[in-house]
């Protein structure tokens, strides 16, 4: 005689089904998570490219125009893919400092310049160069 009896098999028989829906749901809920974080990764890493090409390009136009005269004098733009095009903020432009180098003053040294630009696709303002 079995040890089990027939009404107790057919109960059973529901237990594996719902195991197996609760395991499916689980794994559906990792899965979107993964998905979620990778999408959050891509997100981050597309930004990092973006703000790393507007530095390249800022540290760029102030090499490019040594003392800066160019740079105060126009307006300046950068490009990036799939913003387009971005104006520059030039600060720094007519003013100078005075130092002293060996007890003698000099004045009229021109500022370091700082260079800017602002937008949502960088995640704000993007700044190069240095104040005194």
């Amino acid at each position: 005689m079995p040890i089990w009896s027939s009404t107790e098999r057919c109960r059973q028989r529901g237990d594996i089904l719902l195991e197996a829906l609760i395991g499916i749901l689980l794994m559906a809920i990792i899965g979107l998570g993964l998905v979620y974080v990778t999408s959050r990764v891509a997100v981050s890493q597309k930004d990092m490219n973006l703000q790393s090409l507007a530095i390249a390009q800022l540290r760029d136009l102030l090499q490019r125009n040594g003392a800066g005269i160019n740079l105060c004098s126009g307006s300046p733009q950068i490009s990036l893919p799939s913003i387009g095009t971005l104006s520059v903020t030039v600060a720094g432009c007519s003013t100078t400092a005075s130092a002293t180098v060996g007890g003698q003053a000099v004045t009229g040294i021109p500022s370091p310049l700082t260079l800017s630009v602002s937008n949502s696709a960088l995640g704000g303002e993007v700044s190069v160069g240095a104040t005194l």
